[in-house]
């Protein structure tokens, strides 16, 4: 059975979105991207709520083409800390960042680590296992706050080496719906729309995360009330996680 457990390790992630907005005939597109330099680090013992641990974000490295004010506000996240505990299935909760308006403005991107790690039962990992989870959270930027209810699915397949250490391939499927509200230069906005993602994994015999891949695609809409219009958006989102050495 693989749990995770205390471990220090360091990790390159590569996101990269492709954001669309506006009708059809008249389409607006952005694309971001960056190489987010992480160190995770888990401590024991485990208290009651799990193990202590922290996610330093150590650089972001923007990936050229990226917007200049968005490069340059990414570029300031150097030693960024984030604080809390780790769950028993993986689930990052009760992080405190130590720059909260940073990591806000950043939240497109670092999504505060919640789900960082795979999620995996509570009881363990064992090869061949499959469950299903309903899992909701609340992110809350800058200025808006978004909730996200998903319906994930995971399958643990069979030891493989991954990363020169043996490991357990798991993979997640997921379907889910977001709803929120908030500001935008002063003007309010809801938003509401619904996706789904793919995710594969590798966890070490031992309880340690050596990365993965993940897409995710989310068609959402967002409404201004001020002016009465709705605006359809397509966000497709390409996640790469790798460790370092």
């Amino acid at each position: 059975m693989i749990h995770y457990g205390p471990s220090a390790l360091r990790y390159v992630v590569h996101r990269r979105l492709h954001i669309q907005q506006g009708q059809a005939e008249r389409p607006q597109a952005q694309d971001l991207g960056a190489r987010i330099y992480v160190t995770a680090t888990i401590a024991g013992p485990a208290d009651s709520v799990g193990y202590p641990a922290t996610f330093t974000v150590d650089s972001i490295v923007p990936d050229s083409g990226t917007p200049p004010p968005v490069a340059e506000n990414v570029s300031k996240a150097r030693k960024l800390v984030f604080s809390g505990r780790l769950l028993p299935r993986g689930e990052f909760v009760n992080a405190v960042p130590s720059d909260s308006v940073l990591a806000q403005s950043l939240v497109q991107l670092l999504a505060g680590f919640r789900d960082f790690l795979p999620r995996i039962p509570r009881d363990g990992l064992k090869p061949g296992a499959a469950w299903t989870d309903t899992v909701e959270a609340t992110q809350k930027g800058a200025s808006s706050e978004v909730s996200r209810r998903a319906i994930v699915r995971s399958a643990a397949a069979a030891g493989e080496d991954y990363a020169v250490a043996h490991s357990v391939r798991l993979e997640a499927s997921s379907t889910y719906q977001v709803a929120g509200a908030g500001q935008n230069g002063g003007q309010p906005f809801e938003l509401a729309g619904s996706g789904s993602s793919t995710a594969v994994s590798f966890i070490a015999v031992d309880g340690r995360y050596l990365g993965g891949e993940s897409r995710d695609s989310a068609a959402l809409t967002v409404r201004l009330p001020v002016q009465g219009i709705a605006i359809p958006v397509v966000q497709l989102t390409h996640t790469t996680v790798a460790v370092q050495p």
